[in-house]
């Protein structure tokens, strides 16, 4: 997928995991949209949290079709999905940058006032030597990508990706809530992607900007040449004539072999401007075609190789990074709204009221793991009466879920006595039972931290060890969006 397929996918992503209560997108669109694309991948054939190839064409066919149907629908949705755009350039942008180099390579370039060429001039030199370094870097950023010296920089991309981030969230303190939760996911998801793109751009932008600013250099070689007659000379305080010599052979040696012309060292002595005079300057063609050639083969052509090369490695890099946005659980809860049959799971509540306010989250938390056609059937189970419903319970199938009110402070007594009964029951008739517990904590969402609700579930799961299958908690996302596991 190219860099639009994934922003089109992680918008679709965003948009489902900022409206968990299907507000702006129903349920059963989304289900549809899953039935419609998934090519019969189910939810066991996901494993860990990367994506394969398989599941990411599903997500690319399945945000494409949710794009296509999303033509039509309520203004809300609309509305919500022109806010979730990504810092990006443009190509005006780039093309004037470009124009500006071009003529500023020409401008530098002056063979100088007196019809003498001289071929140390610190901008034509100064060109040479500058491009030299930045090459010699440009190699460790684009053909040696894992190397400690291209990583420098990623950091200003993840600081202005959250920075500009937390910035557009405080601005937006009267924005719809539903829609603030949706952007701000999409942000957390895109946005580190999209500045880190921008950033490997700008490296491309500034290799052709630099072989542009060449070009105009070569250009204004010839321009100038055009209509003045040029002698070449040089001129040194470092150099002597023989390390002139050994210089001028180096340097042209190059663009001697691409174009087939020998250096003209034997010139260089009669060339050698002492106290402001030449005893036998040179023409200067030979000199032009030297130096316009050096331009080609160590500034023009490195650099759009390197460009290239930065341009074919960015894309597989946040392709690289877009994929291990921790997919599992997201593509996995896909699958499961439209897989399982019509059985039905019993929900064993214990000391909770059966509202339908709670019934709402739980159902959400039943589907999500047993799949979307699977039916919560709710057993109460009072407080105090625990061991008299162990001993009366029949389980219906092997699947069985036990919940709790994360806000009580888990019992061995009480709680780990239930579940151990509970799964001994099961036992008497399913040799590899599923037990679930399911912790409601939607009442918590907004009045405890996301640390907290950790902590907590921490404290269920060593309460629970070695008897449930699943510690699950049920949270409103849009909430607690930062809480895990949530359903």
């Amino acid at each position: 997928m190219d860099w639009n397929d994934w922003q089109r996918v992680l918008k679709w992503r965003a948009l489902e995991e900022g409206d968990a209560d299907g507000v702006l997108v129903s349920a059963e669109r989304r289900r549809e949209a899953t039935a419609h694309t998934r090519a019969g991948l189910v939810s066991e054939e996901i494993e860990g949290d990367a994506l394969d190839e398989r599941s990411e064409s599903f997500l690319d066919k399945r945000a494409e079709w949710l794009e296509r149907e999303a033509v039509g629908w309520r203004g809300e949705l609309i509305r919500v999905l022109e806010l979730l755009r990504v810092p990006h350039g443009r190509w005006s942008w780039a093309v004037a940058g470009w124009g500006i180099a071009l003529i500023t390579g020409y401008w530098l370039t002056d063979l100088g006032q007196t019809g003498e060429f001289n071929l140390l001039a610190l901008p034509l030199v100064g060109l040479l030597a500058w491009n030299a370094v930045v090459i010699v870097l440009g190699v460790f950023c684009e053909l040696m990508p894992m190397s400690s010296l291209a990583g420098r920089g990623g950091w200003l991309a993840e600081f202005l990706a959250h920075g500009v981030s937390r910035f557009s969230a405080a601005s937006k303190q009267t924005e719809n809530t539903l829609g603030g939760a949706v952007r701000a996911r999409f942000e957390e998801l895109v946005w580190p992607l999209a500045w880190s793109r921008l950033q490997m751009r700008l490296r491309l932008w500034l290799h052709v900007a630099a072989a542009m600013l060449a070009l105009g250099g070569a250009v204004a070689l010839y321009a100038r040449g055009w209509s003045k007659e040029y002698r070449a000379v040089w001129e040194s305080t470092l150099l002597s004539e023989t390390g002139a010599r050994a210089f001028f052979e180096t340097l042209f040696k190059p663009a001697s072999v691409v174009l087939r012309k020998p250096v003209p060292l034997e010139q260089l002595e009669g060339m050698h401007r002492t106290g402001g005079k030449a005893e036998q300057p040179a023409p200067a063609l030979t000199w032009i075609h030297l130096y316009a050639g050096t331009l080609l083969v160590l500034v023009i052509a490195p650099r759009l190789m390197l460009a290239g090369i930065g341009a074919a490695r960015g894309g597989r890099v946040i392709s690289s990074r877009a994929r291990a946005l921790s997919w599992g659980n997201h593509v996995r809860g896909l699958l499961r709204a439209v897989e399982g049959g019509d059985e039905v799971v019993q929900v064993l509540v214990h000391a909770m009221e059966l509202t339908p306010h709670h019934r709402e989250v739980w159902d959400r938390g039943v589907r999500g793991r047993f799949g979307g056609m699977a039916r919560a059937e709710y057993v109460r189970i009072p407080a105090g009466e625990e061991d008299e419903f162990a001993a009366a319970w029949q389980p219906v199938s092997a699947q069985v879920v036990v919940l709790f009110s994360m806000a009580t402070t888990p019992e061995a007594e009480v709680q780990r006595r239930l579940v151990s009964d509970v799964r001994q029951r099961l036992l008497t008739k399913h040799a590899e039972p599923d037990l679930i517990v399911l912790l409601d904590a939607t009442s918590l969402a907004g009045r405890w931290s996301p640390e907290k609700i950790a902590g907590r579930e921490q404290l269920w799961t060593r309460t629970v060890e070695g008897l449930a299958t699943e510690v699950i908690v049920a949270v409103r996302k849009e909430s607690a969006r930062d809480s895990a596991p949530l359903l």
